[in-house]
């Protein structure tokens, strides 16, 4: 009788198996690896790009600011005082002369709510040479202020307008009550048709 005895210590392992499970492992970790290096890199290049831009558009604000003091400087010189006066003079006829006190009738008249009226009009430039209108309405309830405004922001022509104060009076005759709105507002819409230039502040 023959018996086929099997004296290994250890268990048999398919060593091949082994092999490729822990290649292909390997691999995808190399793989993976590689992915996070290539990342790594086009974010560092990409941050240097844009840290060049940055300090490319800082340097010309910085060179704009320059040149802007420097134009202030020389502006506010008593030297030029005469030469600065009469280049504000002459800014401030060519922003009247386009404006038309017609086109801004027209204009508010367009969108004023009803049972309210125009009571006053002052119109001012700034020292930006913005148009700056303060406007007094008058009436007969609350939100006739709001409703103007919203016009106004939904306008082309008026810009930034807020209301500055509201009061309540009485009416002589009636004895109803007038509400009295002031509404600050810029005004940039320019004089439109023939002989409107004719028309100042």
């Amino acid at each position: 009788m023959r018996l086929n005895i099997n004296l290994a210590s250890r268990k048999y392992e398919d060593v091949r198996k082994f092999y490729i499970g822990w290649g292909i492992a390997l691999v995808t970790l190399g793989v993976c690896t590689l992915l996070l290096v290539v990342l790594a890199i086009v974010h560092f290049i990409s941050s240097a790009e844009a840290n060049k831009t940055i300090k490319g558009l800082q340097a010309q604000a910085a060179n704009l600011q320059k040149q802007r003091d420097q134009l202030v400087a020389l502006e506010t010189n008593p030297t030029n005082r005469t030469i600065t006066e009469q280049k504000n003079f002459w800014n401030t006829q060519l922003a009247k002369r386009r404006f038309s006190w017609t086109q801004l009738l027209n204009d508010l008249q367009r969108m004023m709510p009803a049972r309210a009226r125009l009571a006053s009009v002052q119109p001012e430039l700034t020292p930006d040479r913005r148009l700056r209108l303060k406007l007094i309405i008058e009436g007969e309830s609350r939100p006739n202020a709001r409703e103007l405004k919203e016009k106004m922001e939904a306008s082309e022509c008026f810009r930034a307008s807020k209301i500055l104060s509201e009061t309540t009076q009485k009416d002589a005759k009636t004895n109803a009550a007038i509400y009295k709105f002031e509404i600050e507002a810029d005004y940039a819409c320019a004089a439109r048709g023939p002989g409107s230039s004719r028309e100042g502040l």
